[in-house]
């Protein structure tokens, strides 16, 4: 009486942790996830320093790009409301300055003439005109959020406006994220608690599940806040990667206990501790697995990447902690009972067959998904972010169209290190200016030549050289402007472009470098490169060799840690076979079917694999006590398949149940990694359940037999 008391007491205690957890984030943990224009990489890596090196030569603030159409954009009507929204603009306190068609040129006839204004402001077609908005701060989102109540405000049918540019981007995704990150995972724990409610009919099973879990995120929220990890891209998920990590340990326990029930008897008082150690070793060497694959993006310059690397290793050492030290009090007080889903199990002769030809028919189906794997495209477009037929989406497709959406920065230099203050240096420039407009993927090109050819419009302009035009519009009642286009020592250069994302072929870095050869054909080196443009290509390049070398080096410890689990040549060499087929699968079929692998939903991979490892060694684990006791080959196949499968298939069902929700989600990224760990779940049961036992324990030579003879005593 006296240990079940103190049995009773303790479970408590844990619901008592959880709560004290829950206090603790919500009073020192920001939950609000940071996103900006920096995300991509940390202040430490070189494609960052150069962004900075070039903000440093060439200061420009951040800007914004309102599109406004109208039938005619030369009407004095039109005109008038421009003017009278850039006023409304240029009062907000984040903002700047302005340019539009009303601040700037003359009037819209000197903007058509000028190869400058024409360029910054007026769309090819003339259907539109740019408000170009320079924010200062760091508190864009406040800005973006402002100008679309002003937007609202002045949208009328002869007056569309759109929005793009890179604060306005980010701002986006931020909320996106923000939005799924509350909704989904608060969806996604009740979907949890549901599923597990229905498995397993016991409310201390289930609040054990549930306290367990989440204290496992809430601890995982702490100590990354401890050692100043913010909420970042990818981490926005890390919460419902701890939860699901815990929650299989959780199940693969809680199926084990109930066999030991079965065994032993309802009334024995050490199911618990003997479910805890017939479960451990399984789970822990799933730990080491699933925290190699994460400390596997540890080593890429992605910052998003890495911080995902961090996150996961650290949540999946606190999961498991959290699961055998939590969860075990819960298990001392329940009643092992069978659901209603008992009923539809298939009897145990079902698990004595090979399923031959499902097995050769998954591993032939991943063959020919594999050669999908050079299809994958890890550098979708800026609009791929968001769903078709939005306002958002369409917004910048309409600025897309009207001369680009996504900006990209060129610092260049004369080959020979000459000046770019001559005459000579000018029309080079200008033949650079016109190779690079003819780009397919490039929009509008914003450079010192167009600014000099300002400059050339002004009244008796012949009588001044181009260093003196230089000089004055370096004078601050020219706000300044030569010195954000060319060095003092006039030996490097800026062009500004707004690239096209729609119809894009090449990879991002591709078109970069044919950019580079532009330039070199035209007697120019590019020095520097930045803009969102060229990050975002540089980060798709990381996450396409992340997946490659990751993959790489998880299967080189994999290797060792299967044989090591499996004791056997033929067992290690089935483990796999068996898990390749998970990320080959994953990774081809979305090749051949050309979805987006974005760095978003990119680690849905990582999770896929750490599931179906997990499967694996507790069903390898469950063979080898079936070799313990007494039986050989396939026959101990059958009996660890018949103990083990529940845990793999409810375990996996309640993951595609949790990560399912987030198909629901506005947000293309988030829809693409739900949908992508629910094919994972199915794919594991496939591997796990049929095609590893075959590998690992059919005789060989009936490999394909239908039924088998079973020893079993």
């Amino acid at each position: 009486m006296k240990r079940n008391l103190h049995s009773f007491g303790l479970h408590w205690w844990m619901v008592a942790l959880t709560l004290v957890l829950l206090g603790l984030v919500a009073a020192f943990v920001d939950l609000k996830p940071v996103v900006d224009e920096n995300f991509f990489f940390s202040t430490s890596d070189p494609e960052f320093r150069q962004s900075q090196k070039i903000d440093r030569l060439f200061p420009s603030p951040p800007e914004l790009i309102l599109a406004v159409s109208s039938r005619d954009i030369s009407s004095p009507r039109y005109l008038a409301r421009i003017e009278k929204l850039t006023r409304e603009i240029e009062s907000l306190d984040s903002v700047g300055k302005v340019k539009s068609l009303t601040v700037g040129p003359k009037n819209f006839e000197d903007a058509a003439a000028s190869p400058f204004w024409s360029r910054l402001l007026i769309a090819p077609d003339r259907k539109s005109s740019n408000i170009i908005v320079f924010v200062e701060g760091k508190e864009t989102g406040k800005t973006v959020t402002r100008l679309e109540q002003i937007m609202h405000e002045f949208d009328a049918e002869d007056f569309r406006i759109h929005m793009a540019g890179a604060p306005y981007v980010v701002e986006m995704i931020r909320r996106n994220l923000a939005h799924d990150f509350v909704a989904f995972s608060l969806t996604a724990f009740v979907l949890f608690g549901v599923t597990m409610a229905a498995m397993f009919r016991s409310v201390r099973i289930l609040l054990g599940m549930l306290a367990t879990c989440t204290s496992a995120v809430l601890l995982t929220l702490l100590l990354q806040s401890f050692f100043g990890k913010k909420i970042g891209v990818l981490t926005v998920n890390l919460g419902t990667i701890v939860f699901v990590v815990a929650l299989s340990h959780l199940v693969y326990m809680t199926f084990n206990w109930q066999t030991l029930a079965s065994r032993k008897g309802k009334d024995s008082r050490d199911l618990a501790a003997a479910a805890r150690r017939m479960t451990f070793p399984a789970s822990f060497w799933s730990m080491v697995c699933a925290s190699l694959g994460f400390a596997s993006l540890l080593i890429v310059q992605a910052k998003p990447l890495r911080e995902l690397g961090f996150g996961g290793v650290l949540g999946t050492v606190v999961a498991l902690i959290c699961a055998y030290l939590m969860y075990p009090p819960f298990l001392r007080v329940a009643v092992p009972r069978e659901s209603k889903l008992v009923e539809a199990e298939p009897p145990p002769a079902f698990w004595s067959r090979r399923f031959g030809l499902l097995s050769l028919g998954a591993i032939l189906i991943t063959g020919a998904l594999a050669f999908g794997l050079t299809k994958i495209n890890t550098d979708p477009s800026l609009l791929d972010y968001f769903k078709p037929h939005e306002q958002l989406r369409e917004g910048l497709e309409y600025v897309d169209r009207s001369g680009g959406s996504n900006p990209l920065t060129l610092v260049v230099s004369a080959a020979d290190k000459s000046k770019l203050n001559t005459d000579a240096a000018f029309a080079d420039m200008w033949s650079l200016q016109h190779a690079l407009e003819e780009n397919k993927n490039v929009g509008a090109v914003i450079s010192l030549p167009t600014l000099l050819a300002e400059g050339d419009r002004a009244p008796f302009s012949f009588f001044l050289s181009y260093e003196k035009l230089l000089q004055i519009m370096s004078e601050p009642k020219h706000a300044r402007i030569a010195d954000s286009f060319v060095t003092r020592d006039r030996t490097e250069a800026v062009f500004l472009l707004r690239m096209i994302e729609a119809g894009r072929e090449e990879h991002r870095v591709e078109v970069v470098d044919e950019l580079r050869g532009i330039a070199r054909k035209h007697g120019f080196k590019v020095s520097l490169v930045g803009g969102i443009y060229y990050l975002q290509g540089r980060l798709a390049h990381l996450v396409a060799s992340s997946l490659v070398e990751g993959l790489v080096w998880l299967n080189v410890f994999f290797i060792v840690i299967a044989v090591v689990v499996a004791r056997s040549i033929r067992g290690a060499l089935a483990m796999i076979v068996s898990l390749s087929l998970v990320p080959l699968s994953l990774l081809g079929g979305i090749g051949w079917l050309h979805v987006p692998m974005d760095v978003i939903s990119s680690p849905a991979t990582n999770v896929c694999i750490g599931i179906a490892i997990d499967s694996m060694i507790h069903l390898v684990f469950g063979v080898r006590r079936a070799q313990r006791q007494g039986k050989k080959g396939w026959d101990a196949w059958i009996a660890g398949r018949q103990e083990q499968w529940r845990g793999i298939v409810y375990s996996d069902v309640v993951i595609a149940v949790g990560f399912g929700i987030f198909v629901l989600s506005n947000f293309p990224p988030t829809q693409r990694f739900g949908l992508l760990v629910l094919a994972g779940c199915i794919i594991d049961i496939v591997a796990n359940l049929f095609v590893l036992p075959l590998l690992g324990g059919a005789p060989i030579g009936k490999l394909f037999n239908r039924n088998v003879r079973s020893q079993r005593a």
